[in-house]
């Protein structure tokens, strides 16, 4: 099984928004990649599919094994909170930093979500399938998350307000 250079590019936007992390994203490319070509020969329907459900398996495994909390911490070991806006979500347009912060407010599963729905374009019931979830669920959970999101957007926008005055 081998992959191409925009089939390894979406690996590795996927595992970016499993683990947050740069280094993270590029190790967990490179472990999937060895547990593909480790595979036993044989014709598979979708390998990238085949490879993004090994990489959620072990970032799930990863993550157990370390008991990463979905949480981020901030530099005094406090949890950050959230914040967003009641703009339309997708005419917002974020600054690099703002799109940073808003990044570590997410667990894996609600970047993996946004991965799907944002990046890959896929439709709830695609991402249920891919989740092995109910698509109602999946919706909720979109729901919840723009919520989320439109809050923190809001919060920053009347924290640089404020700071201009």
């Amino acid at each position: 099984m081998l992959f191409d250079r925009s089939t390894l590019s979406r690996l590795y936007r996927y595992a970016y928004a499993l683990s947050g992390d740069e280094t993270a994203a590029y190790d967990l490319v490179q472990d999937t990649v060895e547990r593909c070509l480790k595979r036993p020969p044989g014709p598979l329907l979708c390998p990238e599919a085949f490879a993004r459900r090994v990489m959620r398996n072990r970032f799930i495994d990863l993550a157990r094994r370390e008991r990463v909390q979905p949480e981020r911490l901030d530099a005094d070991g406090e949890v950050e909170l959230l914040a967003i806006d009641t703009r339309c979500f997708e005419d917002i347009l974020i600054s690099r930093d703002q799109l940073e912060r808003l990044w570590s407010l997410l667990d894996p599963l609600e970047r993996e979500i946004l991965y799907y729905w944002a990046v890959e374009d896929m439709t709830a019931a695609q991402i249920a399938t891919t989740l092995d979830s109910r698509r109602g669920t999946v919706l909720s959970r979109i729901h919840r998350l723009r919520k989320r999101l439109r809050r923190a957007l809001a919060d920053d926008s009347l924290g640089a307000e404020g700071e201009r005055q």
